[in-house]
């Protein structure tokens, strides 16, 4: 199946999550893991959410690039580390006018001040009204996504380990289920479709 249908049906099947999660389903799950707070769920989902910091993940595969580059001169992973790079910088740049668009009320809002749902083109400096899409999960879908293309036997295990980060946004507060949805669309079809448009070498090409 080609890239630009596989994005077709993640587009269809997330926006369909999101619609089925919105509402009644997120609010209910985010309660739950607010009763559930003093359980294990709030540590566990604290150590995981910083897997998510897109900040890592870029100083990350920028090191490895420059590394592959110019100290041993491998084009190959250079190349790889290169649009590794690329697509955890676009995806988190992509996911900045999307909150500010979408302007998602937080779960500390409800909690605080009864407010859920989305009220559309709030200030880049309202954070509680950021929520949609989850950034870190963006994150974690592009590296999974990045991580599945160069090493396609483990992707079952990459996707897994950014569904439990998506996981732990809910549990440490931050995100609704439908926020995290979206986050793992975003991350996995932008990095697709950089694939796509930029494909790195693949493994028997190596010299």
């Amino acid at each position: 199946m080609s890239i630009a249908k596989i994005n077709t049906l993640i587009l269809l099947a997330g926006t369909f999550l999101v619609w089925l999660f919105y509402g009644r389903i997120d609010l209910e799950v985010i309660r739950w893991s607010k009763a559930h707070q003093d359980t294990w769920i709030r540590p566990v989902s604290e150590v995981l959410s910083e897997f998510g910091l897109v900040g890592w993940w870029i100083a990350a595969s920028l090191l490895l690039w420059l590394a592959a580059k110019y100290y041993r001169h491998d084009r190959y992973r250079a190349e790889r580390m290169r649009f590794f790079f690329t697509a955890v910088v676009a995806s988190g740049i992509a996911v900045v006018p999307l909150k500010y668009l979408f302007g998602k009320a937080r779960p500390d809002k409800l909690f605080d001040e009864n407010l859920y749902g989305f009220h559309w083109f709030v200030a880049p400096n309202d954070y509680g009204m950021h929520g949609f899409p989850s950034g870190h999960t963006t994150t974690a879908f592009t590296v999974a996504t990045v991580l599945t293309l160069m090493f396609p036997r483990f992707g079952v295990l990459f996707y897994l380990l950014a569904l439990l980060v998506g996981l732990s946004r809910i549990g440490v507060l931050y995100h609704y289920p439908s926020d995290v949805v979206a986050g793992a669309m975003l991350g996995t079809v932008l990095t697709l479709w950089l694939y796509r448009k930029f494909p790195f070498p693949p493994r028997e090409t190596r010299r």
